[in-house]
């Protein structure tokens, strides 16, 4: 995982990471899932490898909240754990330019 300082404010951005240190309004690529189970949950809640998803909010102590397509979903920290995403600029997403 790769976590690196912005020197002009000092938060930690993620290039490389787990959903579960995702932060609200930041926008994701899964980029890959740890494990079989932990995959077919994901499948589960239309997240695959190359989907993209914002966290809508974090929970205190409990689920990541993320868009994903048009519905908001509710995953919980053991999973996000093992969903690696890469950061993402809003508006870079595949589906938004997938129109023609």
């Amino acid at each position: 995982m790769a976590h690196i300082e912005d020197a002009t404010s000092g938060h930690v951005t993620c290039e490389s990471c787990s959903l579960a240190s995702a932060r609200k309004g930041e926008h994701f690529e899964i980029m890959a899932v740890d494990d079989d189970f932990a995959r077919i949950q994901a499948l589960r809640f239309g997240m695959s490898e190359g989907s993209c998803v914002e966290c809508v909010t974090r929970i205190p102590a409990g689920p990541i909240v993320v868009m994903s397509g048009r519905q908001e979903i509710a995953v919980g920290r053991g999973l996000a754990e093992r969903i690696q995403v890469r950061k993402r600029h809003h508006g870079h997403h595949r589906d938004e330019h997938a129109t023609s």
